[in-house]
Order: C-alpha cells, then structure tokens, then sequence
C-alpha cells in the first residue's frame, strides 16, 4: 500500500503553484505592446497567486478571531470515512475562506481609517459604517465556520476553535485522466470535473491579476489624495479579493473531490492531504483537544518524503512525477464512497451561430383535452429573425412610439447594441431581446452537440420530464450568460484605444489603471462563467444518458418563450385548478412574464446610457469611470433578464406538465412551452 500512495501523489499532483501572472507596464505609462491590446498595460506588481493567497490566510494585527492551528492533516485524520473525510475538506476551506474574507474586510476599514477628513465627509462617513458593519458579518461567519468544523471533528465544546494553518492550491492539477482510466468507465462527477479543473486554475490566475491591478488603482488613488476615488477603488479591491479567495476554495474544493473519489479505499489521511495539496506546507503536530489517532501498523502509509522525492519535486515543478513499477491504483469504488453529484445552479467560444435543431411539427390536438399554449404577439411583424449578433432587427415604423424620433437615424448613439429597441414596446424588447441573447454565436469551441427541447425530452423517461426541461432551461441560461460576459470584455476592449489616446492627459494614467482593473475582472469572470456552462451542461447530459462522451453533451439551440402565456384554466378540470401549485402558478407565471418583460426594458434602457457616456468618452468630454460602470450595470441586467426567463420557463413547464397527461407525446409537451419555429 505504500506503493499505492506514492503513484497517486505522482500521478495527481502536478502542480505547479509558480505561475507568474501577467507582467504589467502601466506606472511608467509607456504603452503596452500590440500583443497586450486586449488587456491594457499596467504596472509591475509581482506577487503571484501563491503569495496573495498567503496574505490572505494570515490574520492581521487587530484581528478578533482567536483558535488553535489546526492542519488539513488534523482534520482529515479525525475520521477514517471517507464520505465523511470529504465534508471535513469542504468545512476545512469553507473555513479558510471565512478567514480570507474577514481578513479582507478589516484591511478595508484600516484604509478608509487612514485617510484625512475629506471635502464629502458624509460619503467618507457611510463608506466606514458599511465596512465596520461587513467585518462583524465576516466575523461572525468566520466563528461559525470554525464551529462547523469543530463538530465536524467532534471536538469538546469548550475547546479553542480551530484556525486553518495550511494554504489552499492555486497551482496546477494533473489528473491524469487518461492514464487512471484507460479501458474503464470513469465515475461520473469525474468526467466533469476532468474538464473543469483546469478552467478553475485558469480563472485564478486571471482574477489574481484583477487583484493586483485593483491594488494599483487604490495606490494611484491614494498617492493623488482623492479621498472619493479612495473609497471607490477600496472597495473595488475587496470585491475583487473576496472573489479570489471564494475561487481559490471552490478550486480546492473540487480537487478534493476529484482526489478522494479515486483514491484507495485504503489510503492513509497523509496520502489523501498530498494529493490534495502537496507535501505538507506547515510541521504537523497533534491537535490537543482531539488529538489525530496515530495510524496502525496494519494501516497504509506513504513513505517519508527523502524516499520519494522524484515525487515530491515532480509536484513542485510539474514535470512528470517519477514511479515505480505502477499496479492501477484504483479500486472499485463501494458503497462507502462518495456518489457526489454536479453542482446543478452554481456552480470556454465558437465562432458562427451554430446549426438549429428543428422540433417536429405540432399535431392537433383533441377538442376534449386540456389546451394551453405560449401567446405569440398581435404583431407578427416582431417574429422577424436577427441576423447580426446583439442588433435586433429594425422594427417596423408602426410599432415605434409617435412622440419620439425615428431610432434608425444616423444621429442614435454610435455605441448602441440595441437601438431599435430603445421606442418599441415592452413585448416586442423582451421578444428581440431573447433571440439576440440566446442565439449561439460565441460559444467555446468543441463544447458538444446543439439540440432542441424536443430533442432532450425526448430522450427523457416521463418521470424525469421536468427535471430535464429545468436542466434545459438552466444550460440554456448558462451559454447565454458567458456570451454575455464575452460582450462584456469585448466592450470593454473598445475603450482600450480610447484610453491610450488619452494616456497623456492629467488623469490617463490613472485611467488606464481603472481600464486594466475592470479588463482583468471581466476575463476572470468570462472563465468563471464557462466553467458554470460545463456544469450545467453535464448536469442536462446526466439526464439524458449521455454523460459518457463529452464530445455528445448537449448544446441548447431552442430559445426560451419570452411573449404571454395563455393558461385557459376555463379548459382544466375543477380539482387542478383549486390545487395549491396551481394557485401558486397562476400568479407566479403572468407576474413572471411581466417581470421579463420590464427587465428587458432595463436592458434596452442600460445599453442607452452606456453607449452615450461611451461616445462622450470617446469624444474627451468625461472620464472613462461612467462607461465602465455602465458596461458592468448593462451586464448585470443582462444576466437579471437571464434568470427572470429561466423562472418564467421553468414556471411554465411545470404548469404544462401538471394540467397535461403524463403521457402526453414530446411534440405536444413542447408546443406547450415554446413557441415552434
């Protein structure tokens, strides 16, 4: 079993925690090479990922949080079940998360304590309350992930609470998939964590860099005395940490899950925490309220790191890790392993729209069976397809408001993604709106196999109809939302030539900085987005038998019902329209459409503004600071409108699925839910 160990340390474990982030060029403000055009220049900060998450594990002076050092080895070796051992893990980071963002948080209220009264002293004032107020939040919950894990390791209750002393792992994660499970099907979490891992590194490594260019707009903001842009830019560098310690822990995370479902039955807590981490960071030593029960002899152990250290150096280089003569390390997983199942709500581009899958014709349906259907709008005119990606079709003059001026005039904004929409009315937006967002047009490449609704509950059991429309209606809310985190950098990559024009004026430096900042966030958040697609895509092929080939996993092409949706409960018998669920749904659908319905509103109204602080922006008439706050409010409501449509659809199907037969053939489902193309 020693032998065991070592070959899956070597194996899993080719990290490499060294990655240098991105050299950045910005306080000598030279101009960054044509190469750095999508992300623009920067300073030369150079800490890496390593390092910032260091910082953040280490409690400041000040600090309220008391404990004894607990190692991931001390709380491992609390129990030898496995099940068990994986929610000591998640409790484990979940705790060093708690701690990060408390830390986080209180270094925020020590800047703003610094700063000198300033000319908007009431600002200053509600910027420190609302911080003092977050760092007792981050305290409480940093207390309640230490009894969490207290529990977890059944310590005394009036033991010092544990604090984390060893570091999460931000580099690299060598699966080995291939080798691990050459001629044997793999268990199902594995194939989507296979693909997902390396997307979280990926997304570390990029919103450590939004870290420190956020750290550069304080220190520019602070060394120009603004105290206003103090604030702001303080608080953007705790947004920004926060979010790279909660990826730094979901990554560990899903490493430990990865790690502890092939792993031996068998293998020793030391084994399991090196393949989780590497060789141990911090000297172990026995955790005295519940101190870790020294292994048996009969139990498995890896042998001392002088014996093994090919591997150990293979870990800290990512070189291939040397073994012996290797017996496959796998075993069957038993009933006491985990069977853990893919995040399903929370949790990269293909060029062209892809191919549409067409849903069968609907056939007629009986004048004795209950009847219900979406609405198509009174004016047809609006069922026009958009052939441009994110520019609705020009609507026709008789649906454009009298009172207002002819939108397709060369005097709308210049910047506008949506400016046929900014007179139409609400219904002809929502409708627009959903067949620019949802057409796949910017998907990563190879990501699987377009299908239509019909296509996925036809491969449905008629049990599991529901919960397959709902995992439709999510994918298809995923792929929408990363094209839209895509839009996203793409605007902001249209400010970048604007800000290098303007680089030698009294604040260009500065709002360069802001640039960079926002620019790194959003590559950060677009990986981030992807790896929530693969998520919720596995999660709708795990519905329909087709988890196996990640080349097959569905790819969603219907667009959602987004127009009225006509319930005729006059047609559906007494005893369903009196039930509690349908009550429910009658509310809940028509206040959902309407809700769809205003936040696209919200989305025309949001793109208006951006474009126009934009074209000032561009004509040298403001500051860069509206048109990055506005690409990021344009988003926001993007993915608001996103969601609301995924409620309202989800609504509907379950109507549809309640007052219809349960043996009612896909077409008629279907046509119960969407519209047909």
């Amino acid at each position: 079993m020693h032998l065991v160990g070592i070959v899956l340390i070597g194996l899993l474990l080719g990290q490499s925690s060294d990655a240098v982030l991105p050299a950045r060029t910005f306080r000598d403000n030279r101009v960054p090479a044509a190469s750095q055009s999508t992300v623009v220049g920067s300073t030369t900060n150079r800490r890496r990922s390593p390092e910032l998450i260091a910082e953040a594990t280490t409690l400041p002076a000040g600090s309220a949080l008391t404990g004894q050092p607990l190692t991931l080895l001390n709380a491992l070796g609390s129990t030898m079940d496995r099940r068990e051992q994986l929610d000591m893990v998640r409790s484990y980071w979940q705790l060093v998360q708690a701690v990060a963002e408390y830390h986080f948080c209180l270094e925020a209220v020590q800047t703003l304590d610094s700063l000198t009264s300033s000319a908007d002293a009431a600002s200053q004032r509600l910027a420190q309350a609302s911080l003092s107020a977050m760092v007792r939040r981050a305290e409480l919950a940093a207390v309640a992930a230490q009894c969490d894990l207290g529990r977890r390791m059944h310590l005394p209750t009036g033991a010092a609470l544990p604090l984390p002393s060893d570091r999460p792992h931000v580099g690299g994660y060598r699966t080995n998939f291939q080798e691990l499970f050459a001629g044997r099907t793999p268990p199902e979490p594995i194939v989507l964590l296979e693909r997902v891992l390396p997307i979280r590194r990926q997304t570390i490594d990029d919103q450590a860099a939004a870290v420190l260019a956020a750290e550069d707009v304080l220190a520019a903001a602070r060394e120009s005395g603004d105290a206003a842009a103090v604030i702001t830019s303080n608080a953007e560098l705790l947004e920004q940490r926060r979010t790279f310690v909660q990826l730094v822990c979901q990554y560990n995370r899903e490493i430990a899950q990865y790690g502890l479902i092939v792993a031996s039955p068998a293998a020793s807590p030391q084994a399991l925490v090196a393949m989780l981490i590497g060789p141990s960071q911090t000297p172990v030593a026995p955790f005295v309220p519940n101190a870790v029960r020294p292994a048996a002899a009969s139990e498995p152990m890896v042998a001392p790191a002088q014996t093994n250290a090919s591997a150990a150096e293979g870990w800290r280089t990512n070189g291939p890790a040397a073994t012996a003569a290797a017996p496959n390390p796998l075993q069957s997983l038993g009933k006491n392993e985990p069977t853990l199942a893919p995040p399903r709500d929370d949790m990269t581009r293909q060029t062209g729209a892809m191919e549409v899958a067409t849903e069968p014709a609907v056939g007629q349906l009986k004048k004795n069976e209950p009847t219900l259907a979406p609405r198509r709008p009174s004016n047809e005119a609006l069922d026009v397809p958009v052939t441009k990606p994110l520019v609705p079709v020009e609507l026709p003059a008789k649906t454009r408001t009298a009172n207002k001026p002819d939108v397709s005039s060369a005097s709308r904004n210049s910047s506008s993604l949506y400016p046929a929409l900014q007179q139409a009315a609400p219904a002809a937006r929502v409708k627009q709106l959903s067949i620019a967002l949802y057409w796949n047009r910017s998907l990563p490449e190879g990501l699987g196999r377009p299908m239509s609704l019909a296509d996925c509950v036809g491969r449905a059991t008629e049990t599991d109809r529901q919960a397959t429309i709902e995992s439709y209606w999510r994918l298809r809310q995923r792929t929408a939302a990363y094209q839209a985190m895509t839009q996203q950098e793409e605007l902001l990559e249209e400010l970048a030539p604007m800000a290098l024009e303007r680089r030698g004026a009294s604040t260009g430096a500065a709002e360069m900085l802001r640039l960079e900042a926002a620019q790194r966030a959003a590559r950060a958040a677009t990986r981030e987005a992807h790896a929530a697609l693969l998520g919720a895509q596995y999660d709708l092929a795990s519905h329909i038998g087709l988890t196996d080939d990640p080349g097959a996993w569905p790819v969603p092409t219907t667009v959602p019902h987004s127009g009225g949706y006509a319930l005729r409960l006059d047609a559906q018998p007494r005893s369903v329209v009196e039930s509690w669920p349908i009550r429910r749904l009658t509310t809940e659908i028509p206040t959902l459409g309407e809700a769809a319905q205003r936040q696209a509103s919200a989305v025309v109204e949001a793109d208006a503004v951006r474009a126009a602080n934009m074209d000032r922006y561009r004509a040298a008439s403001v500051s860069i600071d509206p048109s990055l706050k506005d690409i990021a409010r344009q988003t926001q409501q993007t993915l608001a409108l996103l969601e609301t449509l995924t409620d309202y659809n989800r609504a509907i199907a379950e109507y549809a699925l309640t007052v219809l037969p349960a043996s009612s053939p896909t077409n008629r489902l279907v046509a119960a839910l969407v519209i047909q193309p």
